[in-house]
């Protein structure tokens, strides 16, 4: 009899089930290729549109546009795409904007499955395929907006949620008094 009172071969004693070690190794190699502690990530701020972001160390450094709007980011296997950039709503408020931004995703072929809107900003997120989206809209200054997307494979979305967490949380727009 096995440890686990089934009929079969014997393990060693103190050594684990293979789904531990086979979870244990995904989250060691997760952990090696999506860094959430604070030393693996960088900083990018946008002087345009007066936003700010981290961004993962082993995803690629921004590559800013020629107008200065913001850039792209992709993880080390291109797989993932990050996009920043900045804009001056060509909708009434950035609540029409964001509800625009997802029509056009639709129209794209994207099945939105979440969407929320509050005075802080915009949500929404959905899939295509084998892609999921997470975009996320905030007030930036001078009646502008600031967006984050990332696209990347549903197989990975364990993987990307501590990724979308810290995101979300270090996306802000600056002092427009300031200014």
């Amino acid at each position: 009899m096995t440890w686990n009172g089934e009929p079969g071969p014997r393990r060693p004693a103190g050594t684990p089930p293979a789904r531990f070690l086979k979870a244990g190794l995904l989250a060691l190699l997760t952990a090696i290729v999506l860094p959430a502690a604070a030393s693996d990530w960088q900083r990018y701020g946008n002087a345009r549109f007066q936003y700010w972001i981290d961004i993962p160390l082993s995803f690629s450094k921004i590559e800013e546009a020629d107008n200065g709007d913001g850039g792209v980011s992709a993880s080390p296997d291109g797989t993932a795409e990050l996009r920043v950039w900045g804009s001056y709503p060509t909708a009434s408020s950035l609540a029409a904007e964001a509800k625009q931004r997802q029509a056009f995703d639709q129209r794209d072929g994207w099945a939105i499955s979440y969407q929320t809107q509050n005075k802080s900003g915009a949500i929404w997120s959905g899939a295509k395929e084998n892609r999921i989206l997470y975009a996320r809209a905030i007030p930036a200054c001078d009646r502008a907006v600031a967006h984050l997307r990332i696209e990347y494979d549903r197989e990975r979305q364990k993987a990307f949620d501590p990724v979308i967490s810290r995101l979300v949380k270090s996306f802000r727009s600056g002092d427009c008094r300031a200014r």
